[in-house]
């Protein structure tokens, strides 16, 4: 699905909440670089993953971008995800809107 389908989709709305259809594992280490700082996840899939540290205030439904690698990595790969959850503790949930395909592969491989 194209990110503006993916786009188009939430803006037509859902009152349901999020519900994780994808298995989820937290290793090996992936890496969420937003705003120059880069967070490590806590847990992470091909739909999503939470991310733990994130000091800036969000709201829920916020297109966010940035870059993804694995720990020890010096590729990085762009990405774009919705914010489906923020805490005051930093952790914050996001799905993939647009989600590289090496790292998606890579991912899937790992969950197995």
């Amino acid at each position: 699905m194209s990110l503006i389908s993916k786009l188009l989709d939430h803006l037509r709305g859902s009152d349901t909440p999020e519900e994780r259809h994808a298995a989820r594992a937290s290793a090996p280490v992936l890496m969420v670089e937003l705003g120059g700082y880069a967070h490590k996840a806590r847990d992470w899939s091909a739909g999503g993953a939470c991310v733990e540290g994130f000091a800036e205030a969000v709201a829920i439904g916020n297109i966010l971008s940035g870059h993804l690698y694995w720990a020890g990595d010096k590729r990085k790969l762009a990405f774009a995800a919705e914010v489906m959850r923020f805490d005051p503790a930093g952790a914050l949930a996001l799905r993939w809107l647009d989600l590289p395909l090496a790292i998606q592969q890579e991912m899937e491989a790992h969950i197995g």
